[in-house]
């Protein structure tokens, strides 16, 4: 999330899924996906983030090493909207429950982040806590912490998903750079900083104001081919100068890529509709989507939403499935 790189994540109202989790004698392992984007994802529970998250989760335990999950798939995937994530967290959430286990939040998203790349939790912690999160490793016993805070009621977020397929996250993450110059990594911590205060204030034009500008981990990526033909570092930065400047919308990749998030305040954009009936978000997905249409590119879908102070949840203990 902007600067954020694996510390920042946030939760959203939308997209979502829903899955149901059962236990099943030990060598059965199913995952059905349904949905909008059933077919898009995979099934295999050796490359599903649910089948290895459980895989783990039973094998720690020592339970029978069988299930049968089945998941309404609503996040598209392979852009950047954490539907791994949301995956992972959901299977470990149930089988907590199953377990009886009675783990708590912490320990869920630690599980849950068996299935990243790297076993990294910014994401997880977002569908497991919901809200705005800060995650950070203990320096003594290295013990992985969050903090997670309710985001501001006014902050809107439009999702722009292209058509564009992206590499892997763990691909996407080998283009980060390992070593950062003094001024950029000062910028970094200024920016994270000034966004975590913002956000813990409240303060929805300081979030505008900062979040874009992350000039280490978009950059690498976006120069590396991550965010699809043609989108380098430059003509990122040049398109988030147009969305801040004419619209007072700030532009992160969301995740890794290539999805855009456009963050907003929703009050600004509720009086501007009243001046042009265009509002300030709608012309500036349009400048996005007519960005990426020059590259030859297009735009699948576009999610209006908002963050969301809950993370995910039990619906109900039914097993008769």
């Amino acid at each position: 999330m902007g600067p954020g790189f694996d510390v920042n994540s946030i939760a959203l109202q939308t997209p979502h899924l829903e899955m149901q989790v059962a236990l099943r004698p030990s060598g059965s392992r199913i995952i059905t996906m349904t949905g909008t984007f059933g077919r898009d994802a995979t099934t295999d529970p050796d490359i599903n983030a649910a089948g290895k998250a459980l895989d783990n989760f039973l094998s720690f335990f020592r339970k029978p090493a069988g299930y049968h999950v089945k998941i309404k798939a609503e996040i598209p995937p392979r852009k950047g909207l954490g539907l791994s994530g949301a995956e992972s967290v959901g299977a470990i959430l149930c089988a907590n429950r199953l377990l009886n286990l009675r783990l708590p939040p912490k320990k869920i998203v630690e599980f849950a982040a068996v299935a990243e790349p790297s076993h990294h939790m910014d994401n997880v912690s977002a569908s497991a806590l919901g809200g705005f999160n800060i995650c950070y490793t203990h320096p003594l016993n290295r013990q992985v912490n969050f903090i997670t805070i309710f985001p501001p009621t006014d902050l809107g977020v439009a999702i722009i998903v292209p058509d564009i397929e992206k590499k892997s996250t763990e691909d996407t993450r080998h283009l980060v750079p390992l070593t950062v110059v003094k001024e950029k990594y000062v910028a970094s911590m200024s920016y994270i900083a000034t966004v975590s205060a913002a956000f813990a204030r409240n303060d929805v034009n300081a979030i505008i104001e900062t979040l874009p500008w992350d000039f280490v981990v978009e950059s690498a990526r976006a120069d590396g081919g991550a965010y699809g033909k043609g989108v380098t570092a430059e003509f990122l930065r040049e398109e988030k100068q147009i969305l801040s400047q004419r619209y007072h919308v700030a532009e992160t990749i969301s995740g890794a890529g290539p999805s855009r998030a456009l963050w907003f305040s929703r009050h600004e954009d509720a009086k501007a509709k009243r001046r042009n009936h265009l509002g300030l978000i709608a012309p500036a997905v349009e400048v996005v989507s007519e960005r990426f249409e020059s590259l030859g590119h297009k735009v699948e879908k576009v999610y209006i939403t908002r963050p969301s102070g809950k993370g995910a949840a039990i619906e109900s203990a039914d097993q008769k499935w």
